[in-house]
């Protein structure tokens, strides 16, 4: 069982990057519930709370998955009735890494922001030990996905690899993938 230690976090000028909890269940079932938010993932929309609650001990029992959530800071909240947890981010398969926001937070830059704050906690949880090593993070993005891509290569990431329907989506079927990669900083590939 893999639990994050809460110790783990990341703070930038607006959002907090810390381990995903049983308690963010409430908040996840707000971006696992909108169409959009999940149209490009392998999950099906759900407004379930339990299916939520089984997704996050999901994640506790696979042992290459390290996620977080991306918490707003009281500072950046208009309104404090909103969510505190605005999105999830981690090492999904690692070294692969991914995110996702509620929505309602698009176009603001909180990926960009809480996606930079995760790498370096990424790089030094994967730099050897019982977890292993990685020279390279990865992510993958529909090429539908601009905002993603951008998302992504204004963190550091490059397009490493375009694949030809290799990722069955249970909503818009066979997809391509933009494989992205953020090599660990010394690398000869970095």
């Amino acid at each position: 069982m893999v639990v994050v230690d809460p110790k783990i976090t990341a703070k930038t000028e607006r959002l907090l990057v810390r381990p995903l909890t049983m308690e963010d269940a409430e908040d996840v079932v707000l971006m696992r519930s909108h169409p959009e938010v999940m149209k490009h993932t392998s999950i099906l929309p759900s407004d379930d709370v339990e299916k939520s609650k089984a997704w996050i001990q999901g994640c506790f029992d696979r042992e290459n998955c390290w996620n977080f959530v991306i918490e707003l800071l009281p500072s950046a909240r208009e309104d404090l009735s909103s969510p505190r947890v605005i999105g999830l981010i981690g090492a999904v398969r690692a070294p692969e890494v991914g995110y996702m926001l509620n929505n309602n937070y698009w176009g603001k830059g909180y990926a960009t922001e809480a996606l930079r704050a995760f790498m370096p906690l990424f790089f030094e949880h994967y730099s050897g030990g019982e977890q292993g090593r990685f020279e390279y993070a990865e992510a993958h993005t529909d090429p539908e996905l601009v905002a993603s891509q951008h998302v992504l290569e204004k963190a550091g990431f490059k397009l490493h690899e375009f694949r030809e329907k290799d990722f069955e989506n249970p909503i818009l079927g066979w997809r391509d993938t933009l494989v992205y990669r953020m090599y660990r900083q010394g690398t000869e590939s970095a």
